[in-house]
């Protein structure tokens, strides 16, 4: 499969799981959960992702990126992935008595049961999901994806309207890790079998002990802030800051996710080829900025009416953590596969170090800025997030030879496209009419403005994505093939 049908496949796939997951959480909030229970839940599952870091222990990658895949060692890497997986279900239902006495809270005890449980599916997929991937089969991961989602959003609504309460996201955790993995056997089965030998799945666990500490290093920065402001702030403002961090997440995943899921491989194919990086990065780089910046400006200027719209009144206190949070992750995605463009070029160990550094001043920034209250911590992910970007940039810049003069150009005029973008918000907001209770069709309207002038600041600043609008606008129009190189 060619790299911008790949990306087309991905691109629905990220689309589809989005819109089921969005509508799930936005039909939850309005009629079912309080912050308050949104909070619970997200301690519990933090928590026990804090402990899922070793199910994948670097298996994916492996599988994804290595030169040479030999066939007669996959069922081999798959008993590895389930073996580790099971165990660490167990480490998860275990913790959660002590967990639930820690907070103070019994119930989180049901709930990470629940998602125990899901863990003792989710390492069945792992290495038929790497496998597709690595093949870019990303029509069977589309239906593996959707799917999943459909499945889970449909129990997850369907318990929560039963009075499950936050259970009810549990149940449908559970019932999408099923789905996924019932769909990822059916199109690419591979079943455990216990390794013939050490020397079949020693290169695989070499690799997987460099990618356990970046996997636990990212885990504990990511993981430990609902931990962190559910200790200092408590549940609500857990469920508040939960829900702002998540839609701002959600919406850079599903501007450009799945674009940086589709190079991965792509980029593994081009070092195997002995082709220079540095190029398409850049326009990786071009692409990311452009659409996300565009996007995470107009979610920050219209976050009053997008949590009304969406949530309703209950989620008001919603809005200004959005901003933040949404203007942070135009710095996350602004260097994209900061991870593995070093994997892939052997240099593990020294992102190792980085990441570890990393993540201690992301968990140091946000305890410090909690102390201030719920929007401080906020505030910390602008921090933490401008402080990861000098990080990476850097890194990246000189481990791909980065031309400085390209790089400051392309985030200049995707700075510019993105003030255009958000213009008419910003105009609105000026003649005063603009208000948390303006409605769906001035919204529309608004934002509608503003994908024209983006599209217009594109073109008139040649930036490089306006390359990747007339190749859509064509292949739409049946004048290009799909298949033309990226």
């Amino acid at each position: 499969m060619s790299i911008r049908r790949a990306a087309l496949w991905s691109l629905a796939s990220q689309y589809a799981s989005f819109v089921i997951q969005f509508a799930t959480s936005v039909i939850i909030s309005r009629l079912f959960l309080l912050p308050a229970d949104v909070g619970l839940f997200s301690i519990a599952l933090a928590a026990a992702m804090m402990v899922s870091i070793f199910q994948d222990m670097g298996i994916s990658r492996f599988v994804t990126g290595q030169p040479e895949m030999r066939d007669d060692h996959v069922r081999d890497y798959a008993a590895v992935a389930v073996g580790i997986g099971w165990l660490v279900a167990a480490a998860v239902a275990l913790a959660a008595v002590p967990l639930a006495r820690f907070y103070d809270h019994p119930g989180l005890t049901p709930l990470i049961l629940i998602i125990a449980a899901a863990y003792l599916a989710i390492p069945f997929a792992i290495v038929p999901a790497a496998l597709l991937t690595r093949a870019m089969n990303f029509r069977a991961l589309f239906a593996a994806n959707a799917g999943s989602a459909l499945a889970g959003g449909a129990v997850a609504v369907a318990c929560a309207a039963q009075g499950a309460g936050p259970a009810a996201l549990a149940w449908g955790m559970l019932a999408t890790s099923l789905t996924r993995l019932a769909v990822v056997q059916a199109v690419r089965p591979v079943l455990p079998r216990r390794p013939r030998s050490m020397g079949a799945i020693r290169p695989m666990l070499g690799f997987g002990s460099s990618a356990f500490v970046l996997s636990l290093s990212g885990a504990v920065g990511m993981r430990s802030q609902d931990l962190i402001i559910g200790r200092i702030l408590g549940l609500t403002a857990t469920g508040l800051f939960t829900r702002a961090s998540a839609l701002a997440g959600q919406m850079s995943n599903l501007v450009v996710g799945a674009i940086n899921g589709v190079f991965y491989p792509a980029f593994a194919r081009k070092r195997d080829e002995g082709e220079p990086l540095a190029e398409p990065y850049l326009h990786l780089v071009a692409c990311n900025t452009a659409l996300n910046w565009a996007a995470a400006a107009g979610l920050a200027l219209a976050a009053e009416p997008v949590v009304q719209l969406l949530y309703g009144p209950n989620w008001a206190e919603v809005a200004p953590l959005l901003r933040w949070t949404a203007i942070a992750e135009a710095f996350f995605f602004a260097v994209p596969l900061q991870m593995d463009i070093p994997i892939l070029l052997g240099r593990i160990r020294t992102l190792v170090w980085i990441n570890l550094i990393d993540t201690a001043a992301t968990i140091a920034i946000l305890a410090v800025f909690s102390l201030w209250g719920l929007e401080a911590a906020a505030v910390s992910r602008l921090a933490a997030a401008a402080l990861w970007f000098a990080i990476y940039i850097t890194y990246l810049a000189r481990l791909l030879q980065l031309p400085i003069a390209r790089l400051a150009g392309v985030y200049l005029r995707s700075a510019l496209c993105a003030l255009a973008a958000g213009t008419p918000l910003l105009i609105a907001r000026q003649l005063g009419v603009f208000s948390a209770d303006m409605g769906v069709v001035p919204l529309a309207l608004l934002c509608g403005t503003g994908v024209l002038c983006w599209l217009a600041a594109l073109r008139v600043l040649g930036h490089p994505a306006w390359q990747e609008v007339r190749l859509a606008r064509a292949a739409l129009s049946r004048n290009a093939p799909l298949q033309a190189p990226v």
